[in-house]
């Protein structure tokens, strides 16, 4: 028995852009928050705090939701592929709201987008094991866990490359 690397490599990038999506997050949002909008660090941290809320009980109800779909693109892949494709659609609202100024886009945008990631997180997640058998998900996991990091390490530098930054300390977030 040997363990479809190939495979495993494709199921990880979901979790390469939930981790992508988490640096870019933790980093980017709390700046925007401060330099354009001007909000405090105590309203900063309430934001930013919104995903863990969500999470609680959007990654439970669609792990779940998925453990019960079937369909011909498996129970995992359209939690996956629909999540995707609105994550990617809304977090380009972020730099909109963010040149115009639009707190209302910016909170609105950055609400769905925190929906958007929890309807997918549980099932990529949980895809892994569904395609890996039982004494080869320690290796798999440990790709999963590799395709992750570099999802954290190319927002890293992607973000350093595009972002530029001006004296006062603002920063340009216009990918």
């Amino acid at each position: 028995m040997k363990l479809d690397t190939r495979r495993t490599i494709l199921v990880g990038f979901a979790f390469l852009s939930i981790c992508a999506f988490w640096q870019l997050y933790d980093n980017v949002i709390p700046l925007i928050l401060k330099f354009t909008f001007h909000v405090q660090d105590g309203p900063s941290g309430i934001v930013m705090s919104i995903d863990n809320v969500l999470a609680l009980f959007l990654l439970p109800f669609f792990g779940a939701l998925s453990d019960r779909t079937h369909t011909r693109l498996g129970r995992r892949m359209p939690y996956i592929l629909c999540g995707t494709a609105a994550a990617v659609l809304l977090m380009n609202l972020l730099p909109i709201a963010d040149r115009t100024g639009s707190f209302v886009l910016f909170i609105v945008a950055l609400g769905l987008l925190l929906v958007a990631m929890g309807t997918y997180r549980s099932p990529a997640v949980a895809l892994m094991p569904d395609v890996t058998a039982k004494p080869l998900r320690s290796k798999g996991n440990a790709i999963i866990n590799l395709m992750g990091t570099l999802g954290g390490i190319l927002t890293l530098l992607l973000t350093k490359a595009l972002v530029q930054t001006y004296a006062d300390g603002r920063s340009n977030y216009q990918f």
